[in-house]
């Protein structure tokens, strides 16, 4: 048995006696012995505004995203500024008190959400510590980015709805939120350890279900790449799936052929659960090797982390025993 047919199997027993515990608190479920302000979560949120210049600043460094951490967090800077954040780098649950949660905030919050994110994946994946906290960071705000694209969801969550159905009133217009915020919750959950993804797996299905049926192109195939690690990663008495893994990824790759991370994905957990490893050179390989000038300029830094990742699992292939 390989050492990563052990993890997998440690998985499941560890998930089968593993007493689920969410580990953070959603902002629906805050309380606050203070008033909140005018459009803070769970106020009244009319007529918030936030600073032009400020969100342009943060543009201009995430365009350079992928040329160091510090443009990332320039980026992140900025935009905080723009909803009123004080300056630091402590945990922006100290910094952001009242960030306006509306229409017309929603994009901006989800894509800091995507930006803490990014960080987290592109620079931070060696340094656990570190990695957890600025996931943590992007589900933070990928909470307010929900409520503030669907304030029916945050209304009724508030009022002790249950995920899984309060969910399903979400619309489109809370693709990106639902994304980024599943997307950061499912890894900082899994990194947290088995309790903790025990206790938040079903809110993530639910999440990126929703987001599913309403755009699977979503961030070129996002929903079903999502779907294709999920059913690869789940032991099976927890509703993993092969063929269905094998069946979002290659959807997903229809839509976007040139998202190479997709193959990271496959290679990183299909490969490795069916102990393919012929399939797994070959997929790290044709990521190593694509051609990079088709992908649309604004993932670009993302496919420059996806190679890098591909060579990184190349090497640990040995080193850690994967096969």
């Amino acid at each position: 048995m390989t050492k990563r047919s052990i993890e997998f199997a440690a998985l499941a027993i560890a998930l089968t006696f593993a007493g689920a515990c969410k580990g953070r608190t959603a902002a629906w479920d805050e309380k606050s012995s203070a008033p909140e302000p005018k459009g803070a979560v769970g106020a009244d949120s009319s007529g918030a505004k936030v600073a032009p210049e400020s969100v342009e600043a943060g543009m201009a460094s995430w365009a350079a995203r992928a040329e160091s951490k510090g443009n990332v967090l320039d980026a992140i800077a900025a935009w905080e500024a723009s909803l009123g954040c004080t300056a630091g780098t402590t945990q922006p649950s100290d910094r952001c008190k009242g960030v306006a949660t509306t229409s017309e905030t929603a994009v901006l919050l989800a894509l800091i959400t995507r930006a803490y994110y990014f960080t987290a994946d592109a620079y931070l994946r060696d340094e656990k510590s570190d990695y957890l906290d600025y996931m943590n960071r992007a589900v933070w705000w990928g909470e307010r980015a929900l409520i503030a694209a669907s304030p029916e969801f945050g209304e009724r969550m508030r009022n002790k709805g249950k995920f899984h159905e309060v969910i399903g009133v979400v619309g489109i217009e809370a693709v990106p939120a639902m994304y980024w915020y599943a997307t950061a919750l499912g890894k900082w959950a899994r990194a947290s350890g088995f309790g903790v993804l025990v206790g938040q797996k079903d809110n993530i299905k639910a999440t990126m279900t929703r987001a599913l049926e309403l755009d699977p192109q979503y961030y070129h195939g996002g929903p079903h790449r999502y779907f294709g690690a999920f059913y690869a990663i789940a032991p099976g008495f927890a509703g993993g799936d092969t063929d269905k893994s094998a069946d979002h990824y290659k959807k997903s790759l229809d839509i976007a052929p040139y998202f190479v991370g997709t193959k990271v994905l496959m290679a990183e957990n299909l490969a490795t659960k069916l102990d393919d490893e012929a399939m797994f050179d070959r997929l790290l390989q044709e990521v190593v090797d694509a051609d990079l000038s088709d992908v649309p300029a604004e993932i670009m830094p993302e496919m420059i982390v996806e190679k890098e990742k591909a060579q990184e699992l190349q090497r640990k292939k040995d080193t850690d025993d994967l096969f």
